[in-house]
Order: structure tokens, then C-alpha cells, then sequence
């Protein structure tokens, strides 16, 4: 898998396969309607809405194993925060879109 690296994910979780799992299932149940719930916190002008929710798949992108949606997280929240306009946010979509599928797959 490209976006989601399950040893990577394991290391930071004692290696438990259970916890790996409920983190997940768990994750794959919240942001079932990312794109839904990004796109209606951006047409409402809400960054500080913005910045909490990448900011909490921040906060696991971790323990699911995806390095690029944690770096690709960062770089939104930075660009939030500093009020710029730049790709970022597409970047941390799509990556969160890829991270979001292959988690189905595991």
C-alpha cells in the first residue's frame, strides 16, 4: 500500500493488531463523510472549523499508519493558521481520500 503503512502504524501501537483495528474501524465510522463535512466547512468560510477537524486526523494519522496524511496535514493546518491560499488543502484531501481507501482494504 501506497498510502498506509501498517508496520508503521503497529510501532506506534505496541504492535497490537486489536488496537490497529478498533483505531481503524473507528476512523474509517468518523470520517465516512470527509468530503462532505471539508467541503461544507469550506464553502461556510469556517477555518477555525477547518483547522480542528484536520487537526484530529492529524492526531491519528499516525495510528493508522500514513506518514503523508500526517505530513500533508501539517502542511494545511500551517497554511490555515497563516491564512494562505495554496494547494495544500487539495494535497491533504486527496491524500486523506487514498488513506481513507485502503484502510477499507485492510
Amino acid at each position: 500500500m501506497r498510502y498506509v503503512d501498517k508496520n508503521l502504524a503497529l510501532g506506534y501501537l505496541a504492535n497490537s493488531e486489536v488496537i490497529f483495528n478498533k483505531i481503524k474501524d473507528s476512523f474509517l465510522n468518523s470520517y465516512q463523510s470527509w468530503y462532505y463535512d471539508i467541503s461544507n466547512l469550506e464553502s461556510d468560510k469556517d477555518c477555525e472549523g477547518l483547522y480542528r477537524y484536520i487537526h484530529s486526523i492529524k492526531g491519528i494519522s499516525l495510528n493508522i499508519g500514513s506518514q503523508l496524511l500526517y505530513d500533508d496535514s501539517c502542511k494545511a493546518l500551517k497554511d490555515i493558521k497563516d491564512h494562505n491560499k495554496s494547494d495544500s488543502l487539495d494535497a491533504f484531501k486527496q491524500t486523506l481520500s487514498h488513506v481513507y481507501d485502503e484502510l477499507k482494504l485492510l
